[in-house]
């Protein structure tokens, strides 16, 4: 699960994708500055409505209960990661935390062509792998175009156990139109992927087992955005209108790397997770120094809940701290939104946070 949401995040920020006529995004339009943060929320066995190809037309994936799943990406310095040597030509690298394991995705992006290099991950144990042959693509992408792909790895299980895995498949940006869900409404583009994944276990380079899994998938990708909702069949479909779905992620929260208002530069301002239930850590940081800085907890009404840092800096600083979902009084806040407000020398900075009880 881990290896195939890095991949499908880094696979769905690199392709972005001009539409003739409605979306036009080249390679330098590309989310790609450091800080920029997104979060996804999954549900699995879940029924969609996938419309038609063509467009314009409008799919909502609103109605759907919000899961459990939530994964955490964030755009790094290839050198602040663990596995960066092993990929010198990575221009675009993604920090992914889902359910408290962190994974390092690269990928490579120009003007003419974009390539997912490979995954490093560090817990619960040690995972490292490279693209062989690497998924790489032409940019930018239109309308009814079509590709066919092949990719694969090979994960190190013991001196004399290796996992193989191949992916292959056809994919067509087959349609276009709105994408309403809870966060916002996108104009996007839908591409459709016919996708045969082929895992061997090898043993002494023997394969000992083969198992092949099929599945449709679709991506609907935004302009300044990205993936916006990611559509996984069950495995075996045939049918590309299905409504039953094993898998569906949409957006829930976006945020700019850095962010300038009044002479602040704001360089951080991240909570993880996101939702949380009993404790939320909130990190931010900026490039200037400043004379005063104060974080503080409001609810949707505006009323103070918590204040959770006041101090005085004279440098440009990171700094961390934490939310245990309390109010000023040590009691439990409802669950709901709230809103984390930083004020830096009178300049203020909000964002939404989701507590779950």
């Amino acid at each position: 699960m881990k290896i195939s949401c890095c991949c499908f995040i880094l696979m769905c920020i690199l392709n972005a994708v001009p539409l003739s006529g409605q979306i036009v995004i080249d390679w330098n339009e590309v989310p790609q500055e450091i800080g920029i943060e997104f979060i996804h929320n999954g549900v699995s066995d879940v029924t969609v409505e996938l419309g038609t190809t063509g467009g314009p037309q409008t799919w909502s994936f609103s109605n759907q209960p919000m899961g459990s799943q939530n994964i955490h990406a964030l755009i790094v310095t290839r050198n602040s990661t663990p596995f960066g040597d092993s990929f010198p030509s990575a221009n675009l690298v993604l920090q992914i935390t889902d359910d408290g394991d962190t994974a390092y995705a690269y990928g490579e992006i120009a003007p003419s062509f974009g390539s997912n290099l490979g995954l490093g991950s560090v817990s619960p144990l040690v995972t490292f792998f490279r693209f062989e042959p690497t998924d790489s693509y032409p940019l930018p992408m239109v309308y009814g175009a079509s590709r066919t792909y092949q990719y694969g790895y090979t994960i190190a299980l013991s001196p004399v156990m290796d996992l193989r895995n191949d992916s292959r498949g056809y994919e067509i940006l087959d349609a276009y139109g709105s994408v309403i869900i809870p966060y916002d409404t996108f104009d996007c583009l839908r591409m459709c992927s016919f996708d045969t994944s082929i895992s061997k276990l090898l043993v002494g380079g023997f394969p000992v087992s083969v198992d092949t899994t099929t599945h449709i998938i679709y991506d609907f990708l935004a302009e300044e955005y990205g993936l916006i909702v990611h559509v996984l069949s069950n495995p075996g479909e045939v049918n590309p209108n299905f409504t039953e779905a094993s898998l569906l992620e949409r957006l829930d929260d976006y945020s700019t790397g850095i962010e300038e208002s009044n002479g602040i530069t704001l360089v951080d301002f991240s909570c993880y997770p996101n939702p949380f239930t009993s404790l939320a850590t909130v990190s931010f940081s900026i490039e200037q120094s400043a004379e005063h800085m104060e974080i503080s907890v409001y609810d949707v009404a505006g009323r103070l809940v918590k204040p959770l840092c006041d101090a005085i800096h004279d440098t440009p600083c990171a700094m961390q701290v934490s939310w245990d979902g309390t109010d000023q009084a040590g009691r439990l806040a409802g669950s709901g939104v709230y809103f984390l407000a930083l004020n830096i020398d009178g300049v203020l900075f909000r964002k939404k946070v989701l507590l779950i009880k």
